[in-house]
């Protein structure tokens, strides 16, 4: 399955810790947590009847916004695809934040993802292109 998410990718962000009372507790900032919402809200309306148990192929293509702050030249090499984003998010982020948001609704456990690609590119466009399918030499 391929279906397109049109948002601007993000990556998981790192747990937040504090303590009250003597106990410490870990918990998902709220920005995190929104984010997460949003992309399975897009995303639901393309998930299986019932969630895979196969192995899977996951291939995750980040269409990031072009900064307003780069110059004409190297905007025009971004829209080309000569000129990749290496600013954050890291590609690794957006895999994990996929993985994440997607476990129990497209598939039953990550674990399950044998072999996973985070492709990172520029667009006037920012989207999540997503690709879920059975690992080579399974049904």
């Amino acid at each position: 399955m391929k279906f397109t998410v049109p948002l601007e990718p993000t990556g998981q962000m790192r747990a937040r810790h504090s303590s009250a009372g003597g106990f410490s507790r870990t918990y998902k900032a709220p920005k995190q947590r929104a984010n997460e919402n949003r992309l399975l809200a897009f995303a639901v309306q393309h998930r299986p009847q019932e969630p895979l148990e196969c192995a899977l192929e996951l291939v995750v293509d980040a269409y990031m916004p072009i900064p307003v702050s780069m110059p004409k030249k190297k905007a025009a090499q971004a829209r080309a695809g000569e000129l990749r984003p290496d600013k954050k998010p890291d590609a690794s982020n957006i895999l994990k934040n996929v993985e994440d948001v997607f476990n129990g609704v497209f598939w039953k456990d990550d674990k399950q993802i044998v072999s996973a690609t985070c492709r990172k590119f520029y667009s006037d466009h920012p989207r999540y292109e997503i690709t879920i399918q059975p690992a080579q030499g399974q049904k």
